[in-house]
């Protein structure tokens, strides 16, 4: 495809559209920025996660704004992290010259801790040769385009009634008023040659008066010691190295003013380049933030699980269940949806969503996640608290009173039916309640809850088993297969042993997958997506293979003893994420290449879990 920039001839413009695979973040635990691999800022939302969009050229590279910082060239370089950092560095190595971008963001927010000025911090170094170099600098304000103020050759600012922000070089840069539009742009063109350097700041409602290079070195020193301590205390002998990544990279996109986290920083990247499966992730769904919480729990981490077990104690509810399915990450209940069908979409797949119509929706099971993840939280020696107790009795109790009600399932699919996933994870939250009971000598309806749990497991297995599929079927009204059957036994439905998961697993395994990447479903027997045209769609080009069930099916191997056929997954998943250790939702199977919003909370949750089912299932080393 032809992606044509606003001024195809200018070199100092982005690479336009780069793959997702070619981008890394970086955040500071309030928000976050993609950083594509040409040095281009393509994604920023200010103040938070949720809020207006600063920088969005990968949505729209005419209307969205950017920061490109790099060599004069349009060319991509090598991603990676600096080791136990979220310090994001960018390396261009050519015959003429070696440049590395360092980008950070500081400080990094501590619960409790006071308002302090955030600041995304850009350092471009020479080590070899002579660089022609430019910085482009374009905001936005949801997609319209922002005025750019100089107060000086090293400082320009913009600010709207909720942010403003601050520019500050270590070298003069020229502003010029280019764009057709009438935004001002900051351009500048410039030479490092071997040993030299430049720094860029952005202070985000904050001053750069006293800026210096010392100073913004100091900050990113400071960040980089905050990852590094929160890194110290993980618990991952012998696990691959990448679970430190996804570990770090799950602390990185918790909400540190509330405690919530959101699914992923970014909207509408498209689970199909062209098409029209796109949605706004950057939201706290139950079930994304508990499973990650969890796992983190499990690598001796509970300090997050205490403070989104603290957020969300005290949310309320739009619909009947205690808790909704997906919250604001400053606890928002109401998240309408609305497409801005005005912009051109990553790769033209269209329309770019805010919002996000799942909060309507009855996904019993998203109770079950977040009753394992407190669980594990306990077990984890995680702080608890009355109101803990009285969160998991509300939700036992309307489980055990709704669970025969037909829901959207773990996928939100449009069409209500009684799907398995619903089932099991109510299965789960009833399971977990009573554990938790005895652990803590919670008081409550005990006795229903332990009822209605061996009725919902005999239910399971009398209309959720399919002979026909040699399967655990997607729903009762049907059958076809789903990968969230996989869940019974990641959650320990049954044992991992049991002739009925094995051949569930052979099935999805040899059905549901191409070149090692597990697909969620068939589109064509899937209630509601097998319309609009979507009849004869194969499996593989409806959507990309959701990661996270690629995971499952090997911590399903792992746990069946198939600990190789699990490594080879894990393996081939590290290859395709390459050095910076960062999954999105999806890949295509066929290409290798990324779909959907990036980087993805479950994605990274799921791969450790994975990763820990091997490391104990098959106990050794990893480099």
């Amino acid at each position: 495809h032809s992606f044509p920039t606003r001024r195809s001839s200018d070199l100092s413009d982005p690479i336009p559209y780069l793959p997702i695979e070619q981008h890394g973040v970086i955040g500071d635990r309030q928000t976050a920025a993609l950083v594509a691999a040409d040095g281009t800022i393509d994604w920023l939302c200010l103040p938070h996660y949720g809020g207006d969009v600063v920088l969005g050229s990968v949505l729209d590279c005419d209307r969205g704004g950017f920061w490109r910082f790099g060599p004069a060239v349009r060319l991509t370089g090598k991603q990676c992290y600096r080791p136990d950092t979220a310090t994001l560095l960018t390396i261009w190595e050519t015959a003429d010259f070696a440049l590395e971008l360092a980008d950070t963001m500081a400080p990094v927010y501590e619960t409790g801790q006071q308002r302090a000025t955030r600041f995304l911090l850009r350092q471009l170094r020479c080590s070899r040769g002579h660089a022609p170099c430019a910085l482009t600098l374009r905001f936005c304000n949801n997609f319209a385009p922002i005025a750019l103020e100089s107060s000086g050759p090293q400082q320009a600012s913009a600010c709207t009634a909720k942010w403003q922000i601050h520019l500050w070089t270590s070298r003069s840069v020229s502003n010029q008023d280019s764009n057709a539009r009438g935004a001002a742009e900051t351009i500048s063109h410039f030479e490092l040659t071997e040993g030299n350097d430049i720094w860029a700041v952005l202070a985000i409602d904050g001053s750069v008066a006293d800026m210096s290079a010392s100073h913004a070195a100091g900050l990113v020193g400071s960040a980089d010691d905050y990852w590094r301590q929160w890194l110290g205390g993980l618990q991952d002998d012998g696990c691959r190295a990448n679970v430190r990544r996804s570990a770090l990279t799950i602390h990185l996109l918790s909400y540190g003013p509330a405690g919530s986290i959101v699914a992923a920083p970014t909207t509408s990247l498209p689970e199909r380049i062209g098409g029209d499966w796109n949605a706004d992730y950057r939201l706290s769904w139950v079930r994304d933030s508990s499973l990650a919480l969890g796992i983190l729990a499990r690598l001796g981490k509970t300090c997050d699980g205490t403070h989104f077990l603290e957020w969300l104690a005290h949310r309320n509810s739009s619909i009947p269940a205690p808790l909704q399915v997906v919250y604001g990450v400053e606890g928002e209940t109401e998240l309408t949806q609305h497409a801005r069908t005005d912009l051109a979409g990553y790769r033209h797949s269209q329309p770019v969503r805010i919002g996000n119509h799942a909060y309507k929706q009855h996904q019993h099971d998203s109770l079950g996640y977040l009753a394992d993840s407190m669980l594990l939280h306990l077990e984890a020696g995680g702080d608890w608290r009355p109101e803990y107790w009285d969160l998991v009795r509300r939700l036992a109790d309307f489980v055990s009173a709704a669970w025969q009600q037909p829901g959207n399932s773990i996928w939100e699919l449009p069409v209500v039916q009684h799907y398995l996933s619903g089932k099991l994870m109510s299965w789960v939250a009833l399971d977990r309640a009573l554990k938790i009971a005895e652990k803590v000598g919670g008081a409550g309806n005990l006795g229903t809850w332990s009822s209605i749990r061996n009725q919902i497991h005999q239910d399971i297995l009398k209309n959720g088993w399919s002979e026909r599929l040699g399967a655990f079927r997607q729903r009762y009204e049907g059958e076809n297969l789903d990968s969230a059957a996989l869940l019974m036994s990641v959650m320990d439905v049954l044992p991992a042993d049991d002739s009925r998961l094995i051949s569930t697993v052979d099935q999805i395994a040899n059905r549901l997958t191409i070149n090692g990447f597990v697909y969620r479903f068939d589109p064509r027997e899937t209630p509601g997506m097998g319309s609009g045209g979507n009849q004869s769609v194969p499996l593989g080009e409806f959507e990309g293979a959701f990661l996270p069930c690629t995971f499952w099916l090997a911590t399903a191997y792992a746990k069946a003893g198939e600990s190789t056929k699990a490594e080879a997954i894990l393996k081939n998943a590290d290859e395709t994420a390459g050095p910076a250790g960062l999954f999105a939702e999806g890949v295509d199977g066929r290409s290798r290449t990324f779909l959907g919003n990036t980087p993805l909370v479950f994605s990274h949750t799921e791969y450790i879990r994975a990763a820990l089912a091997v490391t104990n299932a098959q106990p050794h080393s990893h480099d």
